[in-house]
């Protein structure tokens, strides 16, 4: 179904300053997609995400910190790397120092209000739980805790070192992954494990699991691209080179650009759109308290995690498009280059309880 302006939408659809109506927005507001695998020979999880949103929402890059109060808890310290909603303050993709990893993606339908925050359900995993002795254990037990919880529709993807892990010199660290989803705003969460297809090369985004979400073409694309850039690495890849891959596979279009929500789904990057506000949705328009006479949408933020089978691991976080702040956010959207990189680099510890102990 076309939903009003998309007439108007066609039309601009290839330029950056594409106007829309911001209904297509109200019930697609933010856009995530990730590719993973986790049976590399030299690496435990190669990831990358994109995070489509409204530029002008407030958020934090990523940083090390334990979802303390906003305005105290960019110390430099704490057990989670992420980046941070500055309004809900909530993560959509992290990994804690111990090498557990949450992703999140918000399910595409229409906008209501819940008593529960889904941008919590990340961090809940990644702070530093009392051991279990498996992922599913632990799994069971959140979904005893949080089942009558009542949450916007999201898929969350949870990644945690087996308890089989050795760090030493065989460098033989091996993650466990997990699906959780409630299968649309107000539903009951179900987990399951990730299938052998899934661990060799995984791909999530904004659809509702068993009704199509593994078709959209921007997974299914994504996810031969995937396949093909390992297919092709050599076994002495460095890492800046799988790195650079990873941020070139998030950088696919489609050949036509989109003209009403379901056709997002055709898409790994979203080229930024202009939209005129009629009704301001909440928190979009950001903290100044002066709404703008429209908003920007589009891939915001893309993520690479590389993780050793020696838990070395390299986090980084790419601007993909922003707001130019020397014009108060109007007019142009600059696209940052790689110059501005947030590159983290750490070491998952042999451990397995440091992480809690030390928290």
């Amino acid at each position: 179904m076309l939903l009003p302006c998309f007439d108007s939408f066609r039309k601009f659809a290839t330029k950056p300053d594409t106007r829309i109506d911001h209904q297509f927005f109200q019930l697609s507001s933010q856009m995530c997609v990730c590719f993973w695998t986790l049976d590399h020979p030299e690496y435990a999880l190669i990831l990358c995400s994109n995070r489509d949103e409204y530029l002008h929402r407030p958020t934090a890059p990523a940083h090390w910190h334990s979802f303390g109060p906003i305005n105290a808890d960019n110390t430099g310290e704490g057990s989670v790397l992420s980046g941070r909603d500055l309004l809900a303050g909530g993560t959509w993709a992290g990994i804690s120092r111990g090498g557990r990893v949450a992703l999140l993606t918000n399910i595409t339908e229409p906008i209501r209000k819940y008593a529960s925050s889904r941008g919590d359900l990340a961090s809940l995993f990644l702070l530093p739980p009392i051991p279990k002795p498996t992922l599913k254990d632990e799994i069971d037990a959140f979904l005893d805790a949080h089942r009558d919880g009542v949450y916007a529709g999201f898929n969350l993807l949870v990644l945690s070192p087996s308890p089989s892990t050795d760090l030493g010199a065989n460098g033989g660290l091996s993650l466990e992954g997990a699906i959780l989803t409630n299968h649309g705003g107000g539903g009951t969460i179900t987990a399951r494990m990730l299938s052998e297809d899934e661990r060799h090369v995984g791909g999530m985004s904004n659809g509702i699991e068993g009704h199509g979400a593994e078709e959209w073409p921007k997974v299914q694309h994504g996810r031969q691209a995937m396949r093909d850039l390992l297919h092709g690495l050599p076994q002495d890849a460095m890492e800046a080179q799988i790195a650079d891959q990873l941020f070139e596979l998030l950088t696919w279009t489609s050949e036509k650009a989109p003209v009403d929500r379901s056709e997002l789904r055709n898409t790994i990057h979203v080229k930024p759109l202009r939209v005129p506000l009629h009704t301001m949705p909440e928190g979009a328009g950001g903290a100044t308290g002066t709404p703008p006479s429209h908003l920007y949408y589009g891939t915001r933020l893309s993520t690479v995690i590389l993780i050793r089978r020696d838990g070395h691991v390299t986090f980084i976080e790419r601007d993909v498009w922003t707001l130019d702040d020397s014009r108060g956010g109007e007019g142009a959207v600059p696209k940052r280059d790689s110059g501005g990189d947030r590159v983290f680099h750490f070491q998952i510890p042999r451990d397995p309880c440091a992480e809690h102990s030390s928290s």
